[in-house]
């Protein structure tokens, strides 16, 4: 394919997430849950680059703040990644919640006369050392609140442990939609999408562009989860797959989520047929992917869709997508509000660098947890923190959220964005296309039906 007909491709595809988005905002939307659709997640490797022990505790930025406060503190786990595949977006969320707090709390760093003290656990991307960490931080250092965690499989880990010790886990960036789906409990919170509110706004648009489809995935619980969603999805409105046609298969080609030769992957999409490419991935590997997709000529025999990532690796591994539209989870040069501005100021005052990715929803974390500790009255207990929790709106980067009380997801403003170049030295890789309300772009809820909480 030339490059003006590359071109006219991406450009069928804008015009069709355009108007999804609009059978979206007017209820036209799937009914299917559907989940990420590409690397705009921080999501998901069950296993390390290398081993990781438990670690002694390390305050945070925010916590090595002198207190104003004099009452017992608040401990707070921070779940990161530090040496994980995903250790990209650690610093993101720990920067976010770092400033999230200072904003919060007007720079004291307490709630009601208690300091906020923040411990941190590098779960390496592996769900084991997020289990045993989760539980470190709640035995040993004393957590009565957990936040983070980057990794899919490593969030629904942490979920359980908060729930069987029974206190509040607000997971972000994370997006597998089971924690707020499946798997619900009470007790986990989202601060950041579910990747169904990225795949509401890609889904059917894809049928725009061609009718068989298939599907590249990492094969750990985001990417078996993202790719049966996106199964059901296109299959119900009429598309099909032309590999691994099933439940089980959800035509989808599975890689190791540590896989960095994609050749052979990359001949079975060419040699499927199929007309339209969904990616679902994250981490180190989606750059040397599309790499190799582009030597090998996936984007030549099919379109391929998927979302914007950080700042880095658009720099890095987006070139030759410019021009192309996506959904983008949050990038900064895209809103201009109050809470945005200060959080940009302070960014680069504090990093030398704007904010990324997933700052925001580390910044949605804090602004969550002191608005509930703020309704407690200080106390971080499970029954009152979710009774405030439930139904919370506030302010945040993206403009007003909304935490659902049924099932804890967190509505918000999406955006559909062009990409423009990816030299930028301040990253201004974007366009606004779209930007949609949250209850443009609300997913269904996903609450097992015993559970009874779905209106």
């Amino acid at each position: 394919m030339n490059g003006p007909a590359r071109r006219a491709r991406w450009a069928l595809l804008t015009l069709a997430l355009a108007v999804m988005l609009t059978l979206a905002a007017c209820g036209g939307a799937p009914a299917a849950a559907p989940t990420e659709p590409a690397a705009t997640e921080a999501a998901e490797a069950t296993e390390a680059a290398a081993p990781v022990g438990t670690e002694a505790p390390v305050a945070t930025e925010a916590a090595t703040e002198a207190p104003t406060a004099s009452g017992d503190p608040i401990v707070v786990g921070m779940m990161t990644d530090a040496s994980g595949l995903l250790a990209v977006y650690g610093p993101m969320l720990e920067r976010g919640f770092t400033l999230g707090l200072d904003y919060a709390t007007g720079g004291t760093n307490a709630v009601a006369g208690h300091p906020i003290q923040v411990v941190t656990k590098d779960t390496a991307s592996t769900p084991e050392t997020g289990v045993s960490l989760a539980r470190e931080a709640i035995e040993k250092d004393g957590a009565t609140i957990l936040v983070g965690v980057p990794s899919s499989p490593v969030a629904l880990a942490i979920s359980g442990v908060a729930a069987e010790n029974k206190i509040v886990y607000i997971s972000t960036p994370a997006a597998s939609p089971a924690l707020t789906g499946a798997n619900f409990n009470e007790y986990t919170f989202r601060a950041g999408r579910t990747s169904a509110q990225d795949a509401l706004t890609m889904g059917s648009a894809l049928l725009k562009t061609g009718t068989k489809f298939v599907q590249i995935a990492q094969d750990n619980a985001f990417g078996q989860g993202s790719a049966a969603a996106f199964y059901a999805t296109v299959k119900g409105l009429g598309g099909t797959f032309v590999t691994n046609d099933d439940d089980k298969g959800a035509g989808t080609v599975f890689a190791p989520a540590d896989t960095t030769d994609f050749t052979p992957y990359i001949n079975q999409l060419l040699d499927s047929g199929a007309e339209v490419l969904i990616v679902t991935w994250s981490g180190t590997g989606f750059v040397p992917m599309f790499q190799q997709m582009q030597q090998l000529g996936v984007f030549d025999a099919m379109t391929v869709a998927t979302g914007f990532g950080d700042n880095q690796t658009m720099a890095k591994g987006y070139a030759d997508a410019i021009g192309s539209v996506g959904v983008s989870v949050y990038h900064y040069s895209l809103f201009d509000n109050e809470v945005n501005n200060w959080l940009v100021e302070q960014h680069k005052a504090k990093y030398n660098t704007p904010p990324d990715l997933f700052t925001e929803s580390g910044f949605n974390a804090a602004v969550m947890l002191v608005r509930a500790l703020e309704a407690t009255g200080g106390d971080p207990t499970a029954d009152g923190m979710i009774k405030a929790l439930e139904g919370m709106t506030f302010d945040g980067p993206k403009g007003s959220y909304t935490v659902r009380a049924e099932d804890h997801v967190l509505l918000q403003p999406m955006t559909l964005v062009k990409l423009k170049n990816t030299t930028d030295p301040d990253f201004k890789f974007f366009d606004l296309v779209s930007a949609f309300t949250p209850e443009e772009t609300a997913p269904p809820c996903a609450v097992p039906a015993e559970l009874a909480r779905c209106k």
